[in-house]
């Protein structure tokens, strides 16, 4: 072994180390189950588990972590060269099954007769891989392979396989079980389905499963691909179909990592690591401790710190995981970015109209991006005549994690100081978010039926669009925020099919002008033209109070409220600094075919009175177009605007006497899109 894959293997083992100590009763689970299925006495066919979870939450290093007193056997049932380089360290295990299960090639057999554990192929056939799968158990049954540990290859050892039937390594398995003897398990990592072109990886893997399974020999499957879970046979014809136990799933979320560097000085570090997915935090670290070292001499600021490590993060997982270049990784984006269908913190699912999209865009969320199993940590399915839990219907459904599970997910992967919510690294593309939402609409990506409901966050609508250019806005200066007009700039590009710089211009004299040049005539405004928009969370998602802690280290993180109907606006952003302080701004999303006239204009203002009095002091109304006012502008005190968000182009529609003016509308004209349009 290489020292290479040595300082590899010696790492998986001391976060796997890590994960038994911190997620012991999860570990436990799996171990109790695994009891459990060998305590089972007649089955021709255990059960199988699943322990699912997207990239990088560390099924890998659970596989090292599990202890208890069984010996246990594991490999990647594929190795490629973009695999884990760890991955290659099992090669000679793996390439010896997968060289077998070639031998006996199940994809030339009926898919029925592959996925059906009681048929008469895996009753009456002599297999190479029924073979390898007693010289194994008789490799485990020496002695020193007794113990409960993973059992592994480190020296050239020989194996003597020869084909045999079904009966031959059961009636191996009944004396090992006479003699005393310790029977192991079995964890094929990497399992997916997605091995031939042909449609032969299902056959594939329903065999390379089955064969532990018809052996009475308890097998753990982990991979992201949800498919693995439902490759069952058609039920049988007639009017009844008995039940049988069919899995065990574990949704396995690695919330565990630790590390010793800049904690003394900033503990808000190590918080960000422990309640992210591993190989989110391995990155973060990496780069942190890299900034450290570099900066030292010259001070290190957090702020700094934070935005290198977060680029590092999101570059990292980009460039192995280029989710940004398919239209199903732009499509989970923009629903990870929406938190429609985030947990809700307590490992449980979140409640079912917030997973409703899930059958749709799952297993491309939890495939293409970094979406989990929406189920408890362990559950049991069973088999009748179709998947069920508890005797209902059941589908595997997915949610994203809670801000406060994987920080860094909301942190680094939704967008930050050098690259946009909707940044795709590997094609250098800036995609904006009108961008985004036509492709969706326009039928290229996933679309769902429309929640009228306002607080539903539901991602497809015009609302929600202009939530999301918001929050794409907010974080292009870093987690330090950004100063309103680098903020108001960023938004007018996030409003053009591809992302660009916008000048705006006075409409009366064409010069050049920014958006503090429109408060700065009000009184009441002008301390929001010199204060910095905060680096925002997803629509409706909370910071944690340690995060929103760190503003005396030069930090701004805030909050963006997808408004309840009774507060009468559709968005505001949240005043962090101090929470007692009204929003910094509110707005309004009025997308109509026909035109903004006066009387809607009066009826938005009318409302923000009501509700919010005093406290509001501009307010952005977003629409297609403005009408040319027929009545006469009946509210002295407040201005009204309009910016061409595509041009750039500003006029004013109303402005109060200077010792009148007290509250601004700035109408921000999109033009006419296909979004938001039931």
């Amino acid at each position: 072994m290489s020292q290479y894959y040595f300082a590899l293997k010696k790492s998986y083992w001391q976060r796997g180390e890590l994960i038994q100590r911190n997620c012991e009763n999860y570990c436990q689970q799996i171990l109790s189950k695994i009891d459990a299925l060998y305590a089972l006495s007649g089955w021709f066919g255990l059960p199988f588990i699943c322990v699912e979870g997207s990239s990088g939450v560390g099924k890998s290093q659970l596989a090292f972590a599990l202890g208890g007193n069984r010996p246990w056997f594991y490999w990647p049932v594929a190795i490629g060269p973009d695999s884990q380089p760890l991955y290659k360290n099992f090669s000679s295990i793996s390439d010896a099954f997968l060289e077998v299960t070639n031998k006996d090639d199940p994809t030339k057999g009926s898919e029925e007769d592959i996925l059906d554990r009681t048929s008469l192929f895996y009753n009456t056939e002599s297999l190479w891989t029924f073979g390898f799968i007693r010289a194994l158990l008789k490799y485990c049954s020496k002695e020193q392979n007794q113990q409960g540990h993973m059992i592994l290859f480190q020296e050239e050892t020989s194996l003597y396989v020869e084909k045999c039937n079904r009966e031959t390594v059961v009636a191996f398995r009944e004396n090992m079980k006479a003699e005393g003897k310790v029977l192991p398990f079995f964890v094929l990592d990497e399992m997916t389905l997605n091995t031939h072109v042909d449609g032969g990886g299902k056959k594939l893997a329903a065999f390379q499963r089955n064969v532990f399974r018809v052996c009475a020999l308890v097998v753990v499957l982990m991979g992201s691909d949800d498919k693995i879970t439902k490759m069952i046979c058609k039920p049988p014809l007639g009017s009844y179909c008995g039940r049988h136990a069919w899995m065990t799933i574990f949704s396995h979320k690695d919330k565990k990592s630790a590390w010793n560097y800049l904690q003394a000085q900033y503990r808000i570090l190590n918080r960000i690591v422990v309640n992210s997915r591993g190989r989110f935090a391995r990155y973060f670290v990496d780069s942190a401790v890299k900034y450290a070292m570099e900066n030292s001499a010259n001070g290190i600021k957090l702020c700094d710190l934070l935005d290198v490590a977060f680029d590092r993060v999101s570059s990292k997982t980009q460039s192995n995981n280029s989710f940004m270049g398919r239209q199903e990784g732009k499509d989970a984006q923009l629903m990870a970015i929406s938190y429609i269908n985030a947990g809700t913190g307590d490992t449980s699912p979140p409640p079912y109209e917030k997973r409703k999209v899930a059958q749709e865009m799952g297993a491309l969320c939890i495939g293409l991006h970094f979406a989990n199993l929406a189920v408890d940590q362990a559950t049991e399915v069973d088999i009748i005549g179709s998947l069920t839990v508890n005797s209902m219907p059941w589908e595997p459904l997915y949610c994203f994690p809670a801000i406060e599970e994987d920080l860094l997910l909301y942190l680094a992967i939704l967008g930050g100081k050098t690259y946009s919510g909707y940044y795709d690294r590997q094609l250098s593309i800036d995609h904006s978010t009108l961008g985004i939402f036509s492709a969706c609409l326009k039928g290229k990506g996933v679309t769902t039926g429309v929640n009228t409901k306002a607080l539903s966050n539901d991602y497809k609508t015009f609302d929600n669009m202009v939530a999301h250019m918001i929050f794409c806005a907010s974080r292009r200066n870093g987690v330090q925020g950004i100063p309103f007009d680098n903020f108001f700039a960023g938004l007018l590009s996030e409003c053009q099919d591809e992302i660009r710089p916008v000048t705006m211009t006075d409409g009366n004299t064409g010069k050049t002008i920014v958006a503090s040049d429109i408060l700065n005539t009000y009184a009441d405004l002008e301390a929001l033209s010199r204060s910095k928009i905060p680096f925002l969370a997803p629509p409706n998602a909370e910071w944690p109070r340690y995060i929103l802690d760190t503003r005396a280290e030069g930090c701004n993180f805030g909050h963006l409220v997808r408004a309840r109907n009774d507060q009468k606006c559709d968005i505001f952003v949240c005043n962090t600094e101090d929470l007692t302080e009204p929003p910094l701004f509110l707005c309004e999303c009025k997308y109509w075919d026909k035109n903004v006239d006066s009387g809607v204009m009066s009826t938005i203002i009318g409302g923000l009175e009501t509700v919010w009095k005093e406290k509001w002091v501009v307010a952005l109304v977003f629409c297609a177009k403005l009408a040319t006012f027929e009545k006469k502008w009946d509210r002295d005190e407040v201005g009204c605007v309009k910016v061409d968000c595509r041009s750039g182009r500003v006029d004013w529609v109303f402005q109060p006497a200077h010792e009148k003016r007290k509250k601004l509308v700035i109408v921000m004209e999109t033009g006419h899109l296909s979004v938001g349009v039931p």
